[in-house]
């Protein structure tokens, strides 16, 4: 007795859908195939639908072979067998749900593993590999990335946050700080490049780094930033006493994300690192440190309090 392989979730959805969307012929053969899959009999199934038994038994081979696919007609003034008079709509349709299978990783279920060699299923196999091919999916291996990770604490921290702006004394300046790290050495970024000449950069031969350290206080957008050798201990202390400097004898609230640890998914300050390095380091190479750290200090003094506030996402 033949019955149609039992479809994996995603063609059977597919074929669900052809079956109440489609019109005419593939919405025949879609409820024939999800029949077949009951254990619905040949001779059923083609007296159901008025068919011959070969023509039910090959709907249900190219489906068992090629998936929702199988469903498609053949391309106009194209003959195969029975399958002549396309609908290239429903046969992109039913591509597209076959991919979707192997995509998500059912080739072997589908009765299409490719280290099937020399025998009728290999040979099924190329037939859907051309296929793919033509609907411009190619096989490759993909690319590794870092995973992505989830502060479990920063719901309690965002709690922590909250609570201490809330109760803050009315005179308090209340700053969201953080760090960030420039050198000499340029900040290759994607840019428009003639055809055929590929712009080089060249390097300071050794590099040179140095450690901005920035407040922005959350209700003015005053900005206050020191320029440190490096971010050890002594030189975020020495940022604290430049605040206290600036702000003598006001009580201060300073929000920060852990220098070291770059927690930055809670601090505002990071919208304006993002916007000074992409108008001051990518694709230029500065003749000193001296020279770039002028450039920062322009960009700096050109940063209007509604500027900061907006680049740090606290105004439209």
């Amino acid at each position: 007795m033949i019955y149609a392989r039992l479809p994996t979730a995603t063609a059977r959805d597919a074929l669900e859908q052809l079956r109440r969307q489609a019109v005419g012929r593939m919405s025949q053969r879609a409820h024939l195939i999800l029949l077949a899959a009951q254990h619905q009999s040949v001779p059923e199934l083609a007296a159901l639908f008025a068919l011959r038994l070969a023509t039910v038994r090959s709907w249900i081979d190219r489906v068992d072979t090629l998936g929702p696919v199988g469903l498609a007609d053949a391309p106009h003034g194209v003959a195969r067998g029975d399958r002549c008079g396309a609908r290239p709509a429903a046969a992109r349709s039913a591509s597209r749900w076959l991919a979707g299978d192997l995509l998500d990783g059912d080739y072997a279920q589908l009765g299409l593993a490719p280290d099937a060699r020399g025998d009728a299923q290999f040979q099924r196999a190329g037939r859907v590999r051309r296929g793919l091919h033509r609907l411009g999916l190619g096989r490759r291996r993909p690319r590794l990335m870092m995973p992505h990770k989830v502060d479990p604490a920063k719901a309690a921290t965002q709690w922590r946050i909250v609570e201490a702006v809330v109760t803050a004394a009315p005179e308090t300046a209340i700053f969201c700080a953080d760090e960030a790290r420039i050198q000499l050495l340029p900040l290759v970024r994607a840019m428009w490049q003639w055809v055929g000449q590929h712009l080089r950069i060249p390097t300071p031969g050794s590099n040179v780094s140095r450690t901005i350290f920035g407040a922005l206080d959350i209700d003015t957008g005053q900005w206050i930033s020191l320029v440190r050798p490096r971010a050890r201990t002594e030189d975020f202390l020495a940022f604290l006493e430049h605040l206290v400097a600036v702000h003598p004898g006001r009580p201060l609230l300073l929000i920060i994300d852990y220098f070291s640890s770059h927690k930055a998914h809670l601090n505002p300050v990071e919208g304006i690192w993002r916007r000074l390095k992409s108008i001051v380091a990518p694709n230029r190479l500065y003749g000193s440190m001296t020279l770039l750290l002028e450039t920062v200090y322009a960009f700096f003094a050109a940063m209007t309090p509604e500027q900061a506030l907006t680049w740090a996402g606290h105004k439209a």
